[in-house]
């Protein structure tokens, strides 16, 4: 639920503008009034009503904003451009809403997310009414993907025709959206006790975390509203500011005061807000008192120690060059990713061994390197996406950033930093997945809730008959364009999120449902389902409802289900069993403790995984491991069905060697049910 704020006031204003009053011309009704006659006009020349008034309509379509003119009844008499372009973008309407009552829109809006939009209508009807001399409200707007906000404002309109009120929408979701992330990003900083300031594009403060409390001595709601000018920059920040808006970034050391007067060196890092289509917001920056520092930094400086230590923690790979851009110093992180020792690469040109091609393999010249750029710009340089040359010759893809360092004497070297970003774009690649499995998780509820699951129903075979004897239920979900999903693209979700058990016990009635008219059913269950100790107390009470012959109702179970929990499983196993149901062990022979089971479960069923059927005519192996089970199972009393049969010579095969049952492609294709019920129904026949 978003959260919505108002701001609704209604304000006495100056009269109407000129550019109100020149739009009244332009405004006429959608069709000639019924009450009022016009005189006659020339064809031949427009009017001078006419030229003004489309001189007016230009004007009104060159402002940005969406702008309309209601009628004292509070229909639209006449749109802008911008006003167009919104109806056409979002529902199609190029006319715009022309003649329709635009308060009615609003008066028929209800729920929690439109709560602003009663304050509006009756904005909209004080100004109409001649109760208040001008309005102001905001209100949420949907419009596809995407939850907008817009300012509108209303005002008496004067001039000549049926026009009575002027009203404009401003598009704020920007703004809306710029202080939600800056929120957002201090929460995330509050737990490091860092200085976390936002300000708009004039400075002001709009988001004073709590560690910018606890730095400067300011409260949230004393800072929010003022400019940072006025009350935490003790020194000058004009050449930050300058750097700041001219490359959209800056970061340095700067002298800042806290409430009570005292001044301290801070760290500050700024950088720029931009919405989605790259347009300035406002600015974010982070500070970091680093008094402390500055009074330990003389007994460092000598210290080269504590900066092989600083440097060599660090995740990222680290390199010093001197002027010409020859290595100094590499931390292990850069011997990791680089492939080289740091002696190996001391006093060599860095980029000769690491960077002397591009990604393509055409050549990468020093003048381009990112030492020369550091050096001809006097600051750093960063680039995202570019690729560095280990050792044994493969590419790494990085993101590196040159920075000069400056003595008394000038430029006295450079330091490099790069990080693998292969890590990053697999968070990409899993943030791309989670957000399709959210989709997922929606489609899957929307099934539930809708009813959109069939199942379809296999025959499994008596080999020695050649009839079918039972049938298993394979799951499909209903797509919205009524085409079916098969059940390995949507059961993995349902079983990662928790949806499984609601589609299980879905699968379950149904069985119940079937095995009551007479049908010998198999049906498999879930880890999540056979883990839960309330199922049996469902498929019992199912039972006794419908009266089903639970003879005739076989469980499948895998040996992956049982681990996930298997003292439940057991016993879920053992009590559906003494309640007169079947057991089937599937994919038998692929785990290892499979064989376990058999002493410990009343299995009925085993089932042969169809890796060892697929190539059963060969392979010699599948045939020793298939020989296998059915001798096992013989042994423990237990019947054998074999998956997957998908030819004639296979099915031959598996009668040769003793299979009790078989399923697949080549005995049946998964279908309707109905297609099972009328096989039963002319079986009976």
């Amino acid at each position: 639920m978003l959260a919505l704020r108002r701001s609704l006031q209604c304000m006495v204003r100056p009269p109407a503008t000129v550019a109100y009053r020149e739009a009244a011309l332009a405004a006429k009704p959608v069709q000639p009034s019924p009450t009022r006659s016009r005189p006659p006009r020339a064809v031949s020349a427009p009017s001078r009503a006419e030229a003004l008034g489309g001189f007016c309509q230009s004007t009104l379509d060159s402002l940005p904003a969406q702008v309309a003119l209601l009628d004292e009844h509070g229909a639209i008499v006449a749109v802008n451009a911008a006003w167009r372009a919104f109806g056409a973008d979002n529902d199609g309407d190029v006319r715009a809403g022309l003649g329709e009552s635009y308060l009615e829109v609003y008066e028929r809006a209800t729920g929690t997310e439109t709560e602003e939009v009663p304050a509006v209508a009756a904005g909209l009807r004080a100004v109409l009414d001649g109760r208040c001399e001008a309005f102001e409200g905001e209100y949420p707007c949907g419009s596809p993907g995407r939850l907008r906000r817009f300012v509108v404002r209303a005002a008496p309109f004067v001039g000549p025709g049926s026009a009575r009120v002027i009203v404009q929408h401003q598009d704020v979701t920007t703004r809306y959206e710029a202080q939600a992330a800056a929120r957002l990003n201090a929460r995330l900083l509050d737990a490091v006790d860092a200085a976390v300031v936002a300000l708009d594009l004039r400075g002001t403060v709009i988001l004073w975390n709590r560690g910018a409390e606890l730095l400067y001595g300011w409260s949230g709601e004393e800072a929010v509203g003022r400019p940072a000018s006025e009350f935490f920059y003790a020194g000058s920040a004009a050449g930050a500011i300058a750097v700041l808006r001219a490359e959209g970034r800056w970061e340095g050391e700067l002298e800042l005061a806290r409430r009570d007067g005292s001044r301290f060196p801070a760290y500050v890092r700024y950088s720029v807000l931009e919405d989605v289509e790259g347009e300035r917001t406002g600015y974010v920056g982070v500070s970091i008192d680093i008094a402390e520092r500055h009074r330990s930094e003389l007994a460092l400086r000598s210290a080269r120690d504590y900066m092989a230590a600083v440097t060599d923690s660090i995740g990222d790979g680290l390199c010093t060059l001197d002027q010409s851009g020859r290595v100094v110093y590499l931390n292990p992180r850069g011997e990791e990713l680089l492939g080289w020792s740091a002696g190996e690469l001391a006093g060599r040109d860095l980029h000769e061994v690491v960077q002397y091609a591009r990604a393509d393999g055409s050549p990468f010249p020093a003048e381009e390197s990112l030492l020369v750029q550091a050096r001809r710009r006097g600051g750093p340089i960063r680039v995202d996406d570019d690729t560095i040359i280990r050792r044994d010759g493969a590419l790494v893809e990085v993101q590196q950033v040159m920075t000069p360092f400056v003595t008394e004497q000038g430029v006295g070297g450079f330091v490099l930093v790069f990080s693998d970003i292969a890590t990053r774009k697999r968070e990409q690649r899993e943030s791309a997945r989670k957000l399709a499995d959210l989709g997922w998780i929606e489609r899957i509820r929307a099934a539930l809730d809708e009813d959109r699951f069939v199942l379809h129903a296999q025959p499994i075979v008596d080999v020695s008959s050649g009839e079918t004897v039972q049938h298993e239920l394979l799951i499909r979900m209903v797509a919205d364009d009524g085409s079916l999903i098969a059940p390995g693209e949507f059961l993995p979700i349902a079983e990662t999120y928790g949806l499984i058990g609601e589609i299980d016990r879905w699968v379950v009635g149904q069985a119940l449902g079937l095995t009551a008219e007479g049908h010998a059913i198999e049906l498999n269950l879930s880890a999540h389902s056979l883990g839960d100790p309330t199922l049996y107390a469902y498929v019992d009470a199912e039972l006794r409802r419908t009266g089903a012959d639970p003879t005739l109702l076989i469980f499948e179970l895998t040996e992956t289900a049982i681990l996930r929990d298997e003292e439940t499983a057991l016993r879920f196993a053992t009590a559906i069993v003494a309640r007169g149901c079947k057991l089937a062990l599937d994919d038998f022979g692929t785990g290892y403790g499979g064989f376990g089971y058999l002493k410990r479960l009343p299995v009925s069923y085993l089932k042969i995984d169809i890796e060892f059927v697929r190539d059963l005519a060969s392979e010699p192996a599948s045939r020793q491991v298939v020989d296998a089970v059915i001798n096992l199972a013989r042994g423990f009393g237990i019947e054998t069905v074999a998956e997957g049969v998908e030819d004639a010579a296979t099915l031959t095969l598996l009668g040769l060697l003793g299979v009790d049952f078989v399923q697949g492609f080549h005995l049946g294709r998964p279908a309707a049910l109905e297609n099972m019920r009328n096989a039963t129904k002319g079986a009976g026949q």
